[in-house]
């Protein structure tokens, strides 16, 4: 899957969809100025049914109403997915739970998450909901969130919500998420018509004033004026997404190479299950879940394909397409393997940017041996917030016993958390650079369990150890950056920028930070950061910035960069591939730091070192 072809064909969707949605204003807006003109016509007068005093009057008020609702709807959702799922029902599944059948959804999506260099997603559970269906939503892979219903859980086995899961994770990774939530925006506005209508109608019931006929009028009009929204609202969203759910499902067949997988799921539903949900906010959101979610009278008017039809497509003998697709991707991750004893791959910047957004086999196999050997004191503490946090501490103590001390001293009114984490490092230091980044996606919706009042000062805390060696590594203003994003996320937000000037020096500082992280050396720091300005997206030349690592500065140009369309996204990250491989290998170090950025440009990199033996 080309991850950012897949993003630009998103963009280029939200065009279409801005088209239908206008074209169905206009529908709507002629509808109703048919209604008001037929209702004032005189016929003693002769009068002409074409009146543009009253369409001037009509056709503001009706766009005032669409598009405030839309708006509206839209900046309720805006950020990640949690809101969503909490409008449709759902109950966050804790890090901690008991339920087998939800602790067994937890350890399915954390493989997924760090087999695709996704930050581990919210977890939510449908209650009630006994037919088989899920979703994912959220306006980037770094806000999102999984749903599923309690059928899902009960009824499907453990491949089978694998495939779910999967196919789930390609609506993350392809740029389907922020396209779902302006949908949901559209057809909340072009709905508030037959919200009103419903509302005339029961305060005219009431009513038996000489006016009632004309409030129920009035009522049943805009009723029916809804209604047909709602119909062009159903012809959108099945214009928009059939297609993304046969590719979906060509996804999950090739991350998991099971095909049985996600077939079983549909073969289910297709028996004597369903998938509808029973949730009033279904309607506007029926585009989002695994399977049909409404039970729709007409095949037009249906947001998914058939499911006969799915099942075809995903049988390997008749879709080898989709094997063959999983087959490629499988060999471009083992052929990332080490290339010997020294830790150092062999890599290419180009190899590295197609990696963006794809995963198979091996990226779950390495996933799912990972997480079975976290020693069981670190697998205990990331379920708990409170032990959570020092995990976290663990992975930012330093190899400098001097160093330490001073951070045990920033630790000293949480000695609890103080001694988990020493306890901790001993292990981290032996297993090294590449659980670092997946322990800090497995810690962060964890940590965001934690009650507001008691995020900022783990964050002070997190501040603190940090600048106990009196500089800032790039790893160390990662773990700072996720941190905040995840719990503090309405405070992040950074003003875009169109000015060159302001972008090439967003791009001079990362060059140069990844340039520095690899080497102590000038000369080949400054090697490395050349690299990086040849495959700019940007025309050169490029002068490194002065002065050490600055992580508000940082903070804000990656915040910049991450707003830049696909396609530069694309350069710029395979110019920080070059960065890192500029001397021809790549670091276990230099590899996760890589991923860490491009996960911060929303642009998740699975691991780079697949079906290597941890030890």
């Amino acid at each position: 899957m080309d991850f950012f072809g897949a993003q630009d064909q998103a963009r280029r969707n939200t065009a279409l969809l801005v088209s239908y949605f206008l074209l169905a204003v206009a529908a709507i807006i002629a509808a109703i100025y048919a209604v008001a003109a037929f209702a004032f016509y005189d016929a003693r007068t002769n009068a002409n049914l074409w009146n543009p005093e009253l369409l001037f009057v009509v056709a503001p008020a009706v766009l005032l109403l669409i598009g405030g609702g839309s708006l509206f709807k839209m900046v309720q959702l805006a950020g990640d997915g949690a809101t969503v799922a909490e409008s449709l029902g759902g109950r966050p599944v804790s890090r901690d739970t008991e339920d087998l059948l939800e602790r067994r959804l937890l350890n399915v999506v954390d493989e997924m998450a760090i087999a695709s260099g996704v930050p581990v997603p919210q977890v939510y559970v449908l209650e009630g909901e006994h037919g088989i269906n899920a979703f994912a939503a959220g306006s980037s892979p770094n806000e999102a969130a999984v749903a599923v219903t309690r059928g899902t859980l009960e009824r499907l086995d453990r491949d089978e919500l694998q495939g779910v899961v999967a196919h789930e994770f390609s609506h993350i990774l392809n740029g389907d998420m922020r396209l779902n939530i302006r949908l949901i925006g559209v057809l909340h506005g072009i709905l508030l018509l037959t919200l009103i209508g419903r509302a005339i109608l029961r305060g005219s019931g009431r009513s038996r004033g000489k006016n009632a006929g004309g409030a129920i009028f009035l009522g049943l009009a805009l009723l029916i004026v809804g209604y047909l929204g709602v119909f062009f609202g159903r012809l959108i969203k099945a214009a928009v997404s059939r297609q993304r759910e046969y590719l979906a499902d060509a996804a999950a067949v090739q991350f998991t190479r099971n095909p049985d997988g996600i077939g079983g799921a549909l073969r289910k539903i297709a028996g004597v299950e369903d998938s509808y949900v029973q949730h009033p906010n279904a309607e506007e959101a029926s585009h989002l879940f695994f399977g049909q979610g409404l039970n729709f009278f007409m095949g037009l008017l249906a947001t998914h394909p058939p499911i006969d039809e799915r099942i075809r497509r995903i049988n390997p003998r008749l879709a080898p397409a989709a094997t063959g697709a999983a087959g490629t991707a499988s060999a471009a991750g083992v052929a990332m393997g080490f290339a010997g004893a020294d830790g150092a791959v062999a890599a290419s910047p180009e190899r590295m940017v197609a990696s963006v957004g794809t995963l198979d086999a091996a990226h779950l196999d390495y996933a799912r041996e990972l997480i079975a050997r976290l020693p069981e004191s670190v697998t205990s503490d990331l379920h708990r917030a409170e032990n959570a946090k020092a995990v976290v501490y663990a992975l930012l103590f330093g190899s400098d016993a001097s160093v330490r001390e001073k951070q045990a001293r920033a630790l000293a009114a949480e000695p609890e958390a103080l001694a988990r984490a020493e306890s901790h490092r001993p292990w981290l230091e032996q297993a090294g650079p590449r659980v670092r980044l997946p322990l800090l996606d497995l810690a962060l919706p964890t940590l965001a369990e934690l009650p507001k009042p008691e995020r900022q000062p783990f964050l002070n805390t997190v501040d603190a150890l940090i600048r106990a060696d009196e500089r800032v590594s790039l790893f160390e203003y990662v773990v700072d950056a996720a941190l905040r994003r995840r719990l503090l996320p309405k405070e992040n937000g950074v003003k875009r920028s169109r000015d060159p000037a302001v972008i090439r020096n967003d791009c001079e500082l990362l060059f140069w930070s990844l340039a520095r992280a690899g080497t102590e050396e000038e000369a080949e720091a400054r090697a490395a950061f050349d690299a990086a300005g040849a495959r700019a997206p940007l025309d050169g030349p490029f002068t490194p910035p002065d002065g050490g690592m600055n992580l508000g500065l940082l903070h804000g140009a990656l915040s910049r960069l991450n707003q830049t369309p696909p396609r530069f996204k694309r350069k710029l990250i395979e110019a920080c591939a070059a960065a890192v491989t500029h001397d021809g290998k790549v670091t276990v170090s230099e590899g996760e730091l890589l991923r860490a950025v491009s996960e911060r440009l929303d642009a998740p990199m699975p691991p780079l070192l697949p079906g290597v033996p941890l030890d």
